[in-house]
């Protein structure tokens, strides 16, 4: 059925102008040389096609279908150039894969009729040529020979746009090649993949970074797969270098060889020859920087729970969440003070006293397991909010920890010293309270464990 249909797509005329009127709104001066010859080579249902564009510095050759030796397009011209007469379409009626390939090569015989076009004029002394062979012979040459003229008349303004394109990008890697020290030695990351995601690019800096060479990375049957092992990450990471490039920056977390995860700003351009290079910045020092700012400024340094900024603020959120008809969003407020604990000062001196309140909230974390929104209000005085909706809750930790307090007491040297706590607790569930009223509750109920003799927990009720 194929090979019906190759036949009458070379040899009936009428058949050949529906090809060329489905072929000729795709033959833009935008697309790129491949692009130009997937949509000729398959419209025409073609077995072996090849597009040719050369000027004096340059030679630009795209094949599709079977593949071609190795400078057997360049001898087919060179023959014809021998002879030395004017020409702008070559037709073989028959055994054209002879014309390419060597007597012994399937091809040679499979090959049956093929057209060559010159296409012209382009600019000095630049030149375009473009083959489609097929396995049927040819009935109507003047049919193939008509579809050549008309292609090539349309594939002038096109092929002139590639030429100037593809001067641009010779020049443009002549001056990469002149100033190749300074690419390689710039302090930027410049790298980039070509469409079948092999690296073709890749300075000092990445290679720095990274760790790995560009001939380590085009090892890889994915090389991106060494910097984004996870396949979603990596797909967004590709559409960026090979479709849909931004010039705006974006964060990503590339591994390097020894597995450390960085962080890069990302940015990319568009060559002259579509190719898109990659641009990054090495931010991973700069975000630790940020990260450890950050977190200085909500930790307190001493017992590396959150400051007292930071706490009211998780408070504040938590009241904002609150609903009245939402029981997971309620909470517990439990101010705690620990008793005594000037006299620790006094007779242990400040470095046990700083030393006690560590030890204080590590307990405290232990109780409530992984990371508890525990805030340093100042002194001793410390903030904890508990997700739980009922006083009884509360008060059961606070009894929990008392009770590891006890059987575990605080130790410095050969002295030990069982540490004591009092609490206030209030419970929130509803937001349209003010969080300085329910810091003075819970403040008050504090306070009164601490007048009626220590080491209790009192609990307040937002109705008083």
């Amino acid at each position: 059925m194929k090979k019906e249909r190759l036949h009458t797509a070379i040899n009936d005329a009428e058949l050949s102008l529906h090809r060329l009127a489905k072929l000729m709104p795709g033959l833009s001066a935008h697309r790129r040389l491949a692009d130009v010859l997937q949509l000729i080579h398959g419209v025409f249902e073609a077995r072996m096609s090849w597009i040719m564009l050369e000027t004096d510095e340059l030679r630009h050759l795209e094949v599709l279908g079977d593949s071609l030796p190795n400078d057997s397009a360049e001898r087919l011209l060179a023959e014809l150039r021998q002879h030395r007469a004017p020409w702008r379409v070559k037709c073989w009626h028959k055994n054209v894969g002879r014309l390419l390939y060597p007597e012994d090569h399937p091809l040679a015989q499979e090959l049956k009729c093929g057209v060559l076009c010159r296409i012209f004029p382009l600019q000095d002394d630049a030149r375009a040529f473009l083959f489609l062979a097929f396995d049927q012979p040819l009935l109507a040459p003047a049919v193939l020979r008509s579809v050549a003229q008309i292609i090539a008349e349309k594939l002038h303004d096109a092929m002139t746009e590639l030429i100037s394109r593809e001067r641009t990008a010779v020049e443009l890697k002549n001056i990469i090649n002149q100033y190749r020290i300074l690419f390689d030695r710039a302090p930027v990351l410049m790298n980039s993949f070509d469409k079948h995601n092999r690296c073709t690019l890749w300075n000092g800096e990445c290679e720095r970074v990274f760790g790995w060479t560009l001939e380590e990375v085009n090892r890889e049957v994915d090389p991106l797969a060494l910097f984004y092992p996870d396949p979603e990450v990596r797909q967004r990471v590709r559409e960026t270098i090979n479709t849909s490039p931004s010039l705006e920056m974006h964060e990503w977390y590339p591994q390097r060889r020894d597995g450390a995860v960085l962080a890069t700003l990302w940015s990319n351009i568009i060559l002259s020859d579509g190719e898109i290079m990659n641009i990054g910045v090495d931010i991973t020092e700069r975000k630790r920087t940020e990260n450890l700012l950050a977190f200085q400024a909500t930790t307190d340094a001493l017992t590396c729970c959150y400051n007292r900024l930071a706490i009211l603020d998780h408070l504040q959120k938590s009241l904002d969440n609150c609903q009245a008809d939402q029981h997971e969003t309620h909470f517990a407020m439990v101010m705690i003070d620990l008793d005594h604990f000037k006299q620790i000062n006094d007779q242990w001196g400040h470095a046990a006293g700083d030393e006690a309140l560590v030890y204080f909230c590590q307990r405290i974390r232990e109780q409530c397991g992984g990371q508890p929104r525990l805030g340093r209000l100042g002194g001793e005085e410390f903030l904890l909010l508990l997700p739980v909706a009922d006083p009884g809750e509360a008060i059961a930790f606070t009894d929990r920890l008392r009770a590891q307090l006890l059987a575990a007491p605080f130790t410095r040297d050969d002295a030990s010293l069982t540490l004591s706590f009092s609490a206030g607790v209030l419970v929130v569930c509803q937001r349209h309270y003010e969080r300085a009223v329910l810091l003075t509750l819970v403040d008050n109920a504090l306070y009164d464990a601490k007048r009626t003799g220590r080491g209790k927990t009192v609990v307040a009720s937002l109705m008083q």
